[in-house]
């Protein structure tokens, strides 16, 4: 198991800004459109406070119900105005920010694809998750209801200062009392915050990290007796989460209390000035009613600006990370074509002077060597953590060495591939993958154009008694065994000169489970170079080549025999392993 070692990196303001900025250059017509909705809509909502106050004065002035009517159906067009123009611009902004939302998506999940294996293994699956997941949702809020409250607020906020001003400077003034207090908590607001959500989204994929990696891992866990040291670090993680939320929460309550003392400076001065204005006879009672009005006006979009700072901060960090991921290394792959697979022969390995580390951890492989010939089987054994399933995914190009080499028939593993551009090299490992269509449509991930006859074919010579029981149209969830015959029946359609299986028969069970899953391996691997990490001794029994791993070197190898006459590491394990056998 990796720990979370260095995460993908995260994108600097200047690389989010020109992202954006590249993802809007086609829409910006669109929102000009908005922005000019938007800007009529709070000009025409601006006449509601000032008729208000007329009725006011009105009244006072004790003219007929003639007027007040009249006022009245005046601030109905004007609200029912404003409303359709707010509306519509809202619905323009958030249409077309969705689309650049899923543009953006679509980028960073091609590009988390295309993702160098290693740096993904060094920063935790959890990470990549956590990003196309947990950032996505954060972004996706903000845009489709944060974004345009706020952009709401800010043409409401400039329209209204303006008419504020044209009414009364007085009344202006008095108001820029909550000012300062708005811009101070603000600033605490900001300064404090935002290292809280960038540790908060951080320590979320770790506690992701941990959880995939100990139910990914459950046997070993259990086999290890590690489980209360796994829930402790979960535990621990997890509390670690809660412990930035509740600080955060701290903050943004602190923010909160900030902006209500802010409003009630500020109203109290509109109020005071408006008195002494309309005793001085500057203003009616109307006015100054109206200016009370305006603060309103204007402390509600400040409010709904301020306090969507805290959803915008987190949208901002979430597409910090996504963004990151457009700019993270990808996966540079010159491919190879090997020559001698134009006839689909089975291929030879050579492992030279190999080493290799996740980063953060130790040596996991240390200067390791090893012949595979064409057409032969190797099965990978050892303890958990001696290095198998890293020196498979070396084998089959899903990591790169540190120092020394892989080659497929000659051709850097990681490049190698047939004459068709098909990898020279399949993995199928214990991860259990059905997708949400047919079986057909799983099927075909290996062969698009394989006809229903050829997925029969391989779904039949890896499952001769579930062919028929299973059909092409099936959509619905699976048994584990079957998920797994699935992956095998692909490597079949892909018909790769080298398969590389990581204990791929884990989900097996026991019994007749396992002996179909035993007869699928041997009719994937037959004519073809395997290199089988086993989940069970017994696929070691009638293996070519058997090498025993331990703390990341080969400790032997030789046939089963061979090995059990020795007296070493394998005689053990295979007496071990026969102990617990069923």
């Amino acid at each position: 198991m990796s720990a979370v070692g260095s995460c993908l990196p995260e994108a600097t303001v200047r690389q989010t800004l020109r992202t954006v900025g590249s993802l809007l250059g086609g829409r910006l017509g669109a929102l000009a459109v908005a922005v000019a909705a938007f800007t009529v809509g709070s000009a025409a909502a601006l006449v509601v406070p000032v008729l208000q106050g007329r009725i006011v004065d009105d009244v006072i002035d004790g003219r007929g119900l003639g007027r007040v009517a009249f006022t009245v159906s005046g601030i109905v067009v004007a609200g029912v105005v404003a409303a359709i123009l707010v509306l519509w611009g809202g619905r323009l902004l958030v249409r077309t920010l969705q689309a650049v939302l899923a543009g953006l998506r679509e980028d960073v999940l091609e590009a988390a694809v295309n993702l160098d294996t290693t740096d993904v293994e060094n920063a935790g699956s959890s990470d990549v998750v956590s990003r196309i997941t947990g950032d996505v949702e954060s972004v996706t809020t903000a845009v489709t209801e944060v974004l345009p409250r706020t952009t709401q607020s800010l043409f409401t906020l400039l329209v209204t200062a303006l008419g504020f001003a044209v009414l009364d400077p007085w009344l202006a003034l008095a108001a820029l009392v909550a000012v300062p207090v708005q811009l101070l908590s603000g600033v605490v607001f900001l300064r404090r915050s935002r290292p809280l959500y960038v540790r908060q989204q951080r320590m979320d994929a770790e506690r992701g990290q941990a959880l995939i990696e100990t139910v990914n891992g459950a046997q070993t866990v259990c086999a290890h007796a590690e489980e209360d040291a796994r829930l402790g670090l979960i535990a621990a993680r997890s509390l670690a989460a809660v412990e930035i939320g509740r600080a955060a929460t701290k903050v943004r309550n602190v923010f909160n209390g900030g902006l209500n003392t802010a409003e009630f400076l500020g109203l109290a001065a509109v109020l005071c000035v408006g008195f002494w204005r309309v005793d001085a006879g500057a203003l009616t009672v109307g006015a100054a009613t109206a200016g009370a009005l305006f603060f309103q006006r204007i402390f509600t979009p400040v409010s709904v600006l301020l306090a969507g700072i805290d959803d915008l901060q987190r949208a901002e960090v979430g597409l910090a990370r996504l963004v990151g991921v457009l700019v993270a290394p990808r996966s540079v792959h010159e491919p190879q074509t090997v020559a001698d697979c134009a006839g689909r022969l089975p291929l030879p390995v050579e492992i030279r002077d190999i080493s290799f580390r996740y980063n953060g951890t130790g040596v996991v492989l240390d200067r390791v060597s090893l012949s595979i010939p064409a057409g032969r089987r190797v099965v990978l054994v050892g303890a958990s953590g001696s290095g198998k399933s890293t020196l498979a995914r070396l084998i089959a190009g899903a990591l790169r060495p540190d120092q020394g080499s892989v080659t497929v028939g000659d051709v850097p593993a990681d490049n190698a591939v047939t004459v068709e551009g098909s990898p020279a090299c399949a993995l199928v490992t214990q991860e259990l993958h059905q997708f949400s269509q047919s079986v057909a449509d799983n099927l075909r991930l290996a062969a698009p154009d394989a006809t229903d006859a050829e997925l029969l074919a391989a779904l039949r010579a890896v499952a001769p008694d579930r062919g028929e029981r299973v059909t092409l149209d099936d959509t619905g969830p699976l048994d584990e065994s079957v998920i797994q015959l699935l992956a095998l029946a692909r490597v079949l359609l892909a018909d790769p000169p080298v398969i590389v299986l990581d204990e791929a028969t884990a989900h097996a069970g026991a019994g007749d489970a396992l002996s179909l899953l035993d007869a699928a391996v041997n009719a994937v691997t037959a004519g073809r170079t395997s290199v089988i990490v086993a989940h069970q001794l017994s696929q070691a029994r009638d293996a070519d080549l058997v090498v025993v791993l331990d703390d990341g070197a080969i400790a032997e190898s030789g046939t089963h025999t061979d090995l059990l006459a020795r007296d070493g590491h394998y005689s053990r394990l295979w007496d071990a392993w026969q102990m617990q056998a069923p």
